[in-house]
């Protein structure tokens, strides 16, 4: 009668599967969150860039004269960092003041995005 013994040294066919599951289970997970990332990144971009717009608007408008800011909605369409944006630019005459909004639009449709900052200019 002989005994047969199992061998320690070698590893099974489950270990090597258990192994491999968790490998790509840890790769799958990571590639989640970089691209996740990459997404809110570039999101971060395209509100910094928006802001800026509508900040330059507001700076170009309290620079120049009181009597040349007309109570007007104008829009345009620029282009910056690989982007399309849509700027309006309302103003309100309110007596001592005129009230400004600039709102920046991006964005595909339904999915639109937008950055308003609003100012009261006072005359000089």
């Amino acid at each position: 009668m002989s005994i047969v013994r199992k061998s320690k040294k070698g590893t099974s066919l489950v270990e090597v599967m258990t192994a491999a599951l968790i490998l790509v289970i840890v790769i799958l997970g990571g590639s989640f969150f970089y691209v996740a990332s990459t997404n809110q990144i570039n999101l971060r971009e395209q509100y910094r860039a928006a802001s800026r717009l509508a900040g330059q608007k507001l700076e170009e408008l309290k620079a120049g004269s009181y009597s040349d800011i007309a109570t007007s909605e104008t829009k345009e369409s620029l282009s910056l960092e690989n982007s399309t944006y849509s700027r309006s630019v309302v103003t309100e005459d309110l007596g001592l003041y005129k009230k400004v909004v600039v709102t920046v639009n991006w964005g595909p449709a339904g999915m639109e995005r937008n950055v308003s900052l609003v100012t009261l200019i006072a005359p000089k």
